[in-house]
């Protein structure tokens, strides 16, 4: 069974995260960036996160993530982008956070995580594989009130975004 997110869903999914952040006084923000006749939306999220390293517990990294929930439309699945600085203000390679990441450790690094264009902006990000989003995502389309939360909190620890529980729970 292959099923998708149409882009309507997906917009009505990131709206109503946004209302739920207005209400947390979270820090989710809603862009809309026109383009032609299409209005293409996703949300961002910036958060300031201590990295320290599974092998030297005490070599800390201080970080900001931007992360972005937008649409891919060749995939039809939601997909995190997210890009990471240090604090000296030099963006971290995807080696580098993998060095960080434990969550990972299983897994291939570019198999899980890839650096392609962002689906609206057109610029690098990192980005979950959106074919593992595929896989993720279908158990949770029937089932959930908001698929995109869904999918959110299944893969949301792996990269350090912070998900409240008031989002969980509209599920």
């Amino acid at each position: 069974m292959d099923k998708k997110i149409s882009i309507e869903l997906f917009q009505n999914n990131i709206e109503e995260i946004i209302k739920i952040s207005n209400k947390l006084f979270d820090s989710w923000k809603l862009i809309s960036v026109e383009s032609g006749t299409e209005n293409n939306k996703f949300i961002v999220k910036k958060q300031v996160v201590v990295l320290t390293h599974p092998e030297e517990p005490d070599k800390k990294l201080i970080t900001n993530f931007e992360y972005h929930i937008a649409f891919s439309i060749s995939y039809g699945v939601p997909v995190l982008c997210f890009n990471i600085w240090k604090q000296s203000g030099s963006m971290l390679s995807l080696e580098e956070y993998w060095r960080y990441n434990v969550r990972f450790n299983e897994c291939n690094m570019y198999e899980t995580i890839t650096q392609i264009d962002h689906p609206v902006l057109n610029q690098p990000f990192f980005t979950l594989h959106p074919c593992k989003t595929q896989e993720i995502l279908e158990p949770l389309m029937e089932k959930s009130k908001n698929p995109v939360i869904s999918w959110l909190s299944v893969v949301a620890p792996f990269v350090q975004l912070e998900l409240l529980d008031d989002y969980i729970k509209i599920c």
